[in-house]
C-alpha cells in the first residue's frame, strides 16, 4: 500500500502540527507539554521550533510561565509557506518516481508530475495554521 503519497517530510508534518497546537492551546506552552501531547521526541520537536522562531512564525520565552505562542496571524500562515521554510520549494523538474529514470524534461511522466506540483502548491496556500487550530482544539489542554 503506497502511504506517502503526498511525500510532505516528518519535519514539515511536525511544524504544522505544532503551529496548530501552539494556536489551539491559546496560550504560552511547553515543548515538554507538546511532545507529550503529539507524541514526539522533544529533541527533534525542538530543533523544529528553534527554526519556527528564528523565522518569526512562534516566540519563545524561558523560564516560568514561559514557552511558546504564535507571533503571527493564524489566519495568515499558510502551510505552503511552512514548506517552503522547512524544505524549500518543489522541484520543477520532478517526476512522479522517487528514482527518475527519465533524462529529459519531456520524460511521459514529468507532465504528470508538474501537474501534480501546481495543484500540491494551490492546495497548500490554501491551508491556514487557523484551520489545523481547528482540528486540534478539544483534543489538547
Amino acid at each position: 500500500m503506497q502511504r506517502n503519497l503526498l511525500n510532505i517530510s516528518k519535519r514539515v508534518n511536525l511544524a504544522l502540527h505544532a503551529l496548530g497546537y501552539i494556536g489551539a492551546y491559546g496560550r504560552n506552552t511547553s515543548a515538554k507539554r507538546m511532545a507529550k501531547d503529539l507524541p514526539v521526541s522533544g529533541t527533534y520537536l525542538s530543533k523544529v521550533l528553534q527554526q519556527l522562531v528564528k523565522a518569526g512564525y512562534i516566540r519563545s520565552k524561558r523560564g516560568a510561565g514561559g514557552g511558546h505562542v504564535l507571533a503571527k496571524d493564524p489566519q495568515n500562515i499558510s502551510a505552503y509557506e511552512i514548506v517552503l521554510l522547512m524544505e524549500g520549494p518543489f522541484s520543477p523538474d520532478s517526476c512522479l518516481f522517487a528514482h527518475s529514470y527519465c533524462s529529459e524534461k519531456d520524460g511521459v511522466f514529468h507532465e504528470t508530475a508538474n501537474k501534480v506540483r501546481k495543484l500540491m502548491e494551490r492546495s497548500l496556500r490554501k491551508i491556514t495554521v487557523a484551520r489545523i487550530m481547528k482540528n486540534l482544539q478539544g483534543r489538547i489542554g
